[in-house]
């Protein structure tokens, strides 16, 4: 029962004011509720930042898009900002990568775009979609005022000039340069490889040396040395250097790089006796073969083949003209 006081007498109302308030109360609840839950729940910031607001005309300038999380909650993008070459009085230079920060293992993203504009006045910037979870958000949008250049004071362009004839060359004498040229360096060339030849020429002559039938026979003897430690190799080649030292300057010849069978034919003309060629050419063949390891000899083919060198040598000294070592000049 309510009551209401008027002229000191209670009036009683029949009507029940306390179950409507409940009534209300609970749609309002209601209401609310479902208005909370058709209300989406952003969990994160979207952020559109430009380095400059105001630029020249044709001038660069940063737009920066950030999508970062307010929690810890993992953070999906199922699609980035779609921007367009040109729009709203803008063109994109240039487009940076997506890059990703980790900060306490939770993802943001964030791209930079170069951006500029050829129209002056005040444009705004207009708002960027990025897809969330399957949520659409929006960037902030941003006033942008492009300044004409002034012009004014800037100089103009030089004239154009008239296009200047070259002067003639004298082609006689560009001529007779070159001729002159290709004469020097032609001459430096034969001179150069005169030069060349005759050192190679002088490298080539091997002095005779001065070994006479005295100094022979004293080498030859000191070999017995190397038969008795059975050195046969090495006493060979002491052998025919020897030989071919004595004989070379006996007969007046060089062979410091000939074989022996050359060695043999240039002693043809050289050597009339051909029993003593002969005798000669015996000896150097049975040397090779030992020089070369083709046969290992005895001592007694080594004293014999010493014997056959002095006897050999003595009779080429004979017959070949005799020859002074120490001869004065006068």
């Amino acid at each position: 029962m309510n009551y209401r006081q008027s002229d000191k007498e209670y009036v009683y109302f029949d009507f029940p004011l306390f179950p409507c308030l409940k009534v209300w109360g609970g749609m309002g609840v209601l209401i609310m509720f479902f208005t909370f839950i058709s209300i989406p729940t952003v969990a994160q910031k979207v952020d559109a930042i430009v380095s400059r607001d105001k630029i020249r005309l044709g001038e660069q300038f940063e737009l920066r898009l950030t999508v970062a999380p307010t929690s810890n909650a993992p953070l999906n993008v199922t699609s980035w900002f779609n921007i367009p070459d040109t729009f709203a009085h803008f063109q994109v230079v240039s487009r940076k990568p997506i890059d990703t920060i980790n900060i306490a293992s939770t993802n943001s993203y964030q791209q930079t775009i170069i951006l500029t504009s050829f129209d002056s006045g005040t444009f705004t910037l207009p708002s960027f979609f990025v897809f969330i979870n399957n949520n659409k958000v929006a960037s902030q949008e941003k006033s942008i005022t492009v300044i004409p250049v002034d012009v004014s004071q800037q100089k103009d362009f030089n004239d154009i000039k008239d296009i200047l004839e070259p002067e003639p060359i004298d082609n006689d004498n560009v001529v007779w340069g070159a001729f002159i040229v290709l004469v020097i360096l032609g001459l430096c060339l034969f001179f150069y490889l005169k030069w060349m030849l005759n050192k190679k020429r002088m490298q080539g002559i091997v002095p005779i040396k001065k070994v006479s039938i005295d100094m022979a026979l004293e080498q030859l003897n000191a070999l017995n040395t190397l038969i008795e430690s059975h050195q046969y190799q090495l006493f060979c080649i002491e052998l025919m250097a020897i030989c071919k030292s004595c004989s070379d300057y006996q007969l007046h010849i060089t062979t410091y790089s000939k074989t022996t069978s050359e060695y043999i034919v240039l002693l043809e003309g050289k050597i009339k006796d051909k029993h003593l060629l002969q005798q000669y050419s015996h000896l150097l063949h049975w040397a090779d073969q030992i020089k070369f390891a083709k046969s290992i000899p005895t001592v007694a083919e080594c004293n014999k083949g010493l014997a056959d060198a002095k006897s050999i040598l003595t009779a080429i000294s004979v017959a070949a003209e005799p020859i002074k070592l120490n001869t004065d000049a006068r």
